[in-house]
């Protein structure tokens, strides 16, 4: 399925949940969430090539392939966060968005860390 379908398909959605919540009816949001779960998945199923052809890119050059996983997750952990806040927002649910927000920045933090450790170890044995 090209990616012009997609954005078809998902803009009748949007018409869609756009009349269903002028005409007051809660199924608008349902109609969001599943668009968004769709194009959600849709773009997962793409990144899985980008990862397999820079795992390999990782393999042919000699790198180690830990650091690569941390950051391939750190920006799927910003995208799953920007995608959950984005729905709160959608929902009014503004509190709950700004922690999704808050937790995804401090798992990142973390998550991070491990290469943190290694930039400096590489610059305290170089010095």
């Amino acid at each position: 399925m090209s990616f012009f379908q997609i954005i078809c398909g998902v803009l009748v959605g949007v018409l869609l949940a756009i009349k269903l919540k002028g005409l007051g009816s809660p199924f608008w949001v349902y109609i969001s969430v599943g668009l968004s779960i769709f194009v959600l998945f849709y773009i997962i199923n793409r990144l899985s090539f980008v990862m397999d052809f820079l795992d390999d890119v990782m393999t042919d050059i000699g790198l180690e392939s830990g650091y690569f996983e941390i950051l391939i997750k750190i920006v799927g952990i910003s995208y799953l966060c920007e995608f959950a806040s984005n729905l709160c927002k959608e929902s009014g649910f503004l509190s709950v968005a700004s922690q999704i927000e808050i937790g995804g920045k401090l798992t990142m933090l973390v998550m991070s860390m491990p290469i943190l450790l290694a930039i400096v170890d590489t610059v305290t044995s170089v010095l």
